[in-house]
């Protein structure tokens, strides 16, 4: 059973089922575009926090056949060809959000995560600082850690590690990554036992399906010379992601522990 798509779809049933009633019930009433937009907004946004881009490009079609003018549903589209690994068309997307919106804080962050990805720092970076500088901006964390990982790839790890502890201050839903990226920052600063605590924790918090946290754990460990640890923790790689390169790595380096 495909447990996320069952997520999915108890997620929406209530909206679609609220949709085709409603359709369907000549004897109460139509909906109107605007209801049937925000019907069809709850679904997209549902598929997108479920990582089910295909769902969400259907949905938002749709709303675009009813209104092409709304700059929500260019945001949504962003997240979902980010999902694609699409990021021309999610640049597109998000670029005309802020085109009807230039004050959209969300888009700023997507637009600047999608820059991000593609290593064009220097554009991404006044995105990112104009969406982490809004104060009315309840997701503040994401584009907080995304300067955190900015800094990080353009090797400036004190400011790197600021705005992750920035980040981790928001206690979100991506402390995890923010935890893994400040883990990174102390593994490089030769902190190792904050290093260790913060890879540890961010395993725990959450990206316990990020295999490469798990992998910069063990390699904290054995620069710690904690090697009976590390060989447990290679070992459990293994087992958590087989047949897959960092379950090699994993191999390397347990041939290697004394």
């Amino acid at each position: 059973m495909d447990f996320r798509a069952f997520r999915f779809h108890t997620a929406v049933f209530a909206p679609l089922l609220l949709l085709t009633a409603c359709a369907s019930s000549s004897s109460r009433r139509t909906l109107s575009n605007d209801e049937k937009i925000e019907g069809l907004f709850t679904i997209a946004a549902a598929a997108v926090s479920e990582k089910d881009p295909i769902t969400a490009i259907e949905t938002l079609n749709q709303i675009q056949a009813l209104d092409d003018s709304i700059p929500r549903e260019y945001f949504l589209y962003a997240l979902a060809y980010l999902d694609k690994n699409e990021p021309v068309l999610a640049e597109k997307a998000a670029r005309q959000a802020l085109k009807l919106d230039p004050d959209y804080t969300a888009a700023k962050n997507a637009l600047g995560k999608v820059l991000l990805d593609q290593g064009r720092y220097s554009s991404a970076e006044p995105l990112l600082k104009a969406a982490a500088g809004d104060i009315l901006f309840r997701d503040s964390a994401l584009p907080k850690t995304n300067l955190g990982i900015l800094y990080f790839k353009t090797g400036n790890l004190n400011e790197s590690e600021a705005w992750l502890n920035r980040a981790l201050e928001e206690k979100s839903r991506v402390s995890c990554l923010a935890r893994y990226f400040l883990g990174k920052v102390k593994l490089q600063k030769n902190e190792l036992p904050l290093a260790a605590r913060n890879l540890m924790l961010s395993v725990k918090e959450g990206c316990g399906t990020l295999s490469e946290a798990h992998l910069a754990y063990g390699q904290t460990l054995i620069r710690q010379k904690r090697f009976d640890e590390a060989r447990v923790k290679f070992i459990e790689i293994q087992k958590l992601f087989p047949n897959s390169d960092v379950s090699d790595q994993a191999d390397q380096y347990l041939k290697g522990i004394p």
